[in-house]
């Protein structure tokens, strides 16, 4: 989520599913698209530590320097050398938490509020694991073809 969007959603975005999930769902200030993400236990918490009967967000606004301030040293006590933003966190989203984990590209797009995919490709960076296992899976999917080299140039399926 960008920053502007974390400090602009209330409660007026959170809403129940039939199955007691929470989600939340907010028209993203860049491009007034809606985005929709169901919540994961970890931003429920958060929301609720933050959570003050004076504010009419859902997370208190601070100074973006500020902010910036506070994440390098969260980076630097877990160890991590290269600079961070709260913007690489939409990347970490779109690659890492669920890209890798098989969710379809055209439905990221929509969590991330995109109108185009190719927008969500330039986030969705393919990890190396993630190669290693679909190459993994094609190799498994393709083990009974035969390779028939000479004058037939085709592949078949021994299958058959």
């Amino acid at each position: 989520m960008a920053y502007i969007d974390a400090v602009s959603v209330t409660q007026d975005n959170l809403s129940y599913d039939e199955q007691g999930s929470l989600w939340l769902k907010y028209k993203r200030k860049k491009t007034g698209v809606q985005a929709v993400v169901k919540l994961i236990p970890e931003a429920i918490e958060l929301f609720d530590k933050y959570k003050d009967a004076g504010l009419s967000t859902l997370m208190p606004r601070q100074n973006y320097a500020f902010l910036l301030k506070n994440l390098k040293k969260i980076a630097e006590m877990a160890g991590c050398t290269q600079p961070i933003s709260h913007h690489m966190g939409r990347h970490y989203y779109a690659s890492i938490l669920t890209l890798s984990n098989d969710v379809p590209i055209d439905v990221i797009s929509k969590m991330l509020g995109h109108t185009n995919v190719r927008t969500t490709q330039v986030y969705a960076m393919v990890t190396q694991d993630k190669l290693f296992e679909e190459a993994d899976k094609f190799i498994e999917a393709t083990k009974d073809f035969v390779l028939v080299l000479g004058n037939q140039k085709h592949i078949s399926n021994t299958n058959k």
